[in-house]
C-alpha cells in the first residue's frame, strides 16, 4: 500500500518528504469528509496569506476560480461528494506576515478553521527573516491554542530571483518555514522545493506564471496537488487520478473535434496529408476510438462513423504505399463495435490483393519502387497493424503470414541490433548528428513500438512468430527507457538532445503508451519501468494547452526537427489519447 502511495505521489510531482505534521488530526478531517447527512457537518478550509491564495494573476486581475484554494475545494468535493466544505480566503494582496498576524484573531480565527493554511513568504522579504519569524510564530501559537491543524506553505516562485540560488531570500525564507513546521509539528507544503526541482530538471518556470511573482492556473495546480496529499488516501488518489485523466482526455478530444475540419482544409506541403483517409488522421482516429470507449458521450463514435462514411470505407488510392492503408485500422475498430461487414469489405479486398500480388523491390530508399514495400520505419505502424487487425477479425492466418514476412524484411534492413533502435530508412544508416551520434528519430521509433503493441494484441497466442515481436518490444523499450530526459520527455533526436532541446510530444506519447501497455500486460517489469512511465505521463499533461490543444508535436517529416509549444498535429492528439487510455487501465487494475 505504501508503494502505491509513493507511486501516486511521484506521478503528481509531489515531494513526499515535504509533508509532515499532525497525522491524527488530518485523519480525523478525512473521516469527517466521508460522513453523510445527517451525521456530517461543515468543514472549513481557511487560506490566510497574500496575493497568491487571493488569486491575483496579472495585477490587478484576480482569477479566484483558478487559485489553489478553489482548486482544492473542487478536488475535495470531487472525491467526497457528501461533504459540506467551505473554502474561505482571508488573504490580502500585498500583505506580509506581520500585517496578517495583526488581524489574525479578529478576521481569521472567527471562521473556526478545520484546517488553516498560511502562505506569506513572498512578501516577507520586505520585513526580513527575524520579523517574519515572530509573525509566523504568533499565528501558529494562536491557532494551536484552539487545536486547529495548520499547514505552512513555502513560497511559489518569483522569476526575478534565481530559484537555483541556495542563498536567495526566498530560499532562506523557505528554510525558515521548514524549521517552523518541524518545531511546531505542523503540516508543510514545500512549494519552493517543488518548483526548484522542476527548474533543475530543465523546465521553464514561465509556463507556470501569469507574471513574475504570480502563478497562473497551471502553477496553482502544482500547489493544489501538493495540498491534496493531506486529504486523499490511496483509494482516493487512484480515483482522483482517473477522474483528472478523463477530464484532460475530454478536453483534448473536444479540441480536436472543434478544429478537425480546419486541419483537413489547411493540409500541409504534402498532397492529401490530411485527407479523411490519410495516415495522419487515421492515427488520430485510433486514439479517438480509445477515448470513445471510455466516454459516455456518443458524439465521438458519431465522429468516427461520419469519417468512415465520408471515405465510403475505402483506403487511400495507392494500396502498395503503406500510409494509404493505415485507415484500415480505425475501420477494423468500428467493425469490432458495430459488426457491419461493409465497414471492412474494401479493407479485406485490398489486403487480399497485396497478398496475391506481392512486390519484390529493394528496400534501399532511392531504389525504384522501394515505397511499394515497407522501406521506412513509420510504415510498420501503417501497414502490418492493418494486416494484424484484419487477421484477428477474420481468423485467417494468411494476413499474419504476409505481415510477418514483410515485417522481418524491414527489420533486417533498418533495425540496429547494437542500438535496439530503428533507423528511419536506409538514408540515415550512415548519417550522424552534430554530436557524432547515429540519427535515430524519436517519432520514427515511436511508430515502431506502437505498431508492436497492436501486432501483439491482435496476434493469436499460439502464433509461431509471437515471441519475436515480444522480444523486439522488450529490447526497444529497454533502450528507449534510458533516453528519457529529466522532465520525463523524449526528443526529436533520441541521441542528440542538445541539438533538439525542446520536448517532442508524438514520440513521448508513443513511448508513454508503450510503457504502460507493456506494464499492463506483463511484458515490462513494473519495478523497473513504472516510475519511468509515470514520469512520462506527468510530463505529457504539462504540454496540453488550457483549451485542449496538444503542443510540441513535430510536424510531418522524416527526421529530427525542432518544435515549440504551439506546434500541433492530429497524430499528436491520437497518441496522447492512446497514452492516457493505457494509464487509466493501469490505475484501474
Amino acid at each position: 500500500m505504501k508503494y502505491l502511495y509513493l507511486l501516486l505521489c511521484t506521478l503528481l510531482g509531489f515531494d513526499v518528504m515535504a509533508q509532515t505534521g499532525q497525522p491524527s488530526e488530518f485523519t480525523q478531517i478525512r473521516q469527517e469528509l466521508q460522513k453523510k447527512w445527517p451525521d456530517n457537518r461543515t468543514v472549513n478550509l481557511v487560506f490566510h496569506g497574500h496575493s497568491v491564495p487571493s488569486g491575483y494573476a496579472n495585477t490587478p486581475n484576480v482569477k479566484t476560480l483558478q487559485a489553489y484554494p478553489h482548486q482544492v475545494l473542487e478536488a475535495v468535493k470531487e472525491i467526497y461528494p457528501y461533504a459540506v466544505v467551505n473554502s474561505i480566503t482571508t488573504s490580502i494582496g500585498g500583505e506580509n506576515a506581520e500585517q496578517g498576524a495583526k488581524r489574525f484573531k479578529q478576521e481569521v480565527l472567527p471562521h473556526r478553521p478545520d484546517i488553516l493554511f498560511i502562505d506569506y513568504a513572498l512578501n516577507d522579504r520586505s520585513i526580513g527573516l527575524e520579523r517574519a519569524l515572530k509573525a509566523w510564530e504568533k499565528m501558529i501559537k494562536e491557532a494551536q491554542k484552539q487545536n486547529i491543524p495548520i499547514i505552512l506553505l513555502t513560497p511559489t516562485p518569483d522569476l526575478t530571483e534565481d530559484i537555483l540560488d541556495d542563498k536567495s531570500p526566498l530560499e532562506q525564507h523557505s528554510r525558515q518555514i521548514r524549521r517552523l513546521a518541524h518545531d511546531y509539528k505542523t503540516g508543510l507544503i514545500d512549494c519552493y522545493a517543488t518548483f526548484k526541482e522542476k527548474r533543475k530538471n530543465g523546465e521553464n518556470l514561465n509556463i507556470y506564471m501569469s507574471q513574475s511573482n504570480h502563478p497562473n492556473e497551471k502553477g496553482h495546480r502544482v500547489v493544489t496537488k501538493l495540498i491534496l496529499n493531506y486529504f486523499f488516501e490511496e483509494a482516493q488518489w487512484n480515483e482522483y487520478c482517473q477522474k483528472q485523466t478523463m477530464t484532460i482526455m475530454k478536453k483534448v478530444a473536444d479540441w480536436q473535434l472543434m478544429n478537425f475540419e480546419n486541419q483537413v482544409r489547411k493540409g500541409s506541403q504534402w498532397a492529401n496529408s490530411h485527407a479523411y483517409w490519410a495516415w495522419t488522421n487515421a492515427t488520430m482516429y485510433i486514439g479517438m476510438a480509445e477515448w470513445a470507449k471510455m466516454s459516455d458521450d456518443p458524439k465521438y463514435w458519431d465522429f468516427l462513423l461520419t469519417m468512415g462514411e465520408k471515405n465510403k470505407w475505402q483506403t487511400g488510392p495507392s494500396i502498395y504505399f503503406a500510409d494509404d492503408i493505415c485507415i484500415i485500422q480505425p475501420y477494423a475498430i468500428l467493425f469490432s463495435k458495430y459488426k457491419e461487414p461493409y465497414m471492412i469489405q474494401n479493407s479485406v479486398e485490398t489486403l487480399d490483393t497485396l497478398i496475391a500480388n506481392p512486390k519484390h523491390n529493394s528496400l534501399s530508399y532511392y531504389s525504384e519502387g522501394s515505397h511499394s514495400r515497407w522501406c521506412w520505419c513509420d510504415a510498420l505502424f501503417m501497414a502490418p497493424t492493418s494486416f494484424a487487425r484484419i487477421g484477428k477479425i477474420t481468423g485467417e492466418p494468411k494476413y499474419f503470414e504476409f505481415m510477418d514476412k514483410e515485417f522481418r524484411i524491414t527489420y533486417d534492413s533498418l533495425y540496429s541490433v547494437a542500438d535496439s533502435l530503428f533507423f528511419r530508412d536506409t538514408r540515415y544508416i550512415n548519417m550522424r548528428e552534430q554530436n557524432g551520434e547515429k540519427v535515430f528519430w524519436g517519432r520514427g521509433n515511436g511508430w515502431v513500438t506502437g505498431a508492436l503493441t497492436f501486432i501483439i494484441d491482435n496476434m493469436p497466442a499460439n502464433a509461431p512468430s509471437r515471441n519475436f515481436y515480444i522480444t523486439l518490444f522488450r529490447q526497444m523499450m529497454g533502450k528507449i527507457s534510458t533516453l528519457q530526459d529529466k522532465q520525463g520527455f523524449w526528443h526529436s533526436s533520441l541521441l542528440d538532445i542538445a541539438s533538439y532541446p525542446m520536448p517532442e510530444t508524438s514520440s513521448s506519447a508513443f513511448f508513454t503508451y508503450s510503457l504502460f501497455w507493456g506494464i499492463n500486460r506483463g511484458y515490462l517489469e513494473k519495478e523497473k519501468y513504472l516510475s519511468i512511465a509515470e514520469k512520462a505521463w506527468h510530463a505529457l499533461t504539462s504540454i496540453v494547452h488550457e483549451d485542449g490543444k496538444v503542443g510540441y508535436v513535430q510536424p510531418i517529416g522524416a527526421d529530427p526537427k525542432k518544435v515549440d509549444i504551439n506546434d500541433t498535429e492530429v497524430y499528436g492528439t491520437g497518441t496522447f489519447l492512446m497514452a492516457a487510455t493505457e494509464y487509466i487501465k493501469y490505475l484501474k487494475h
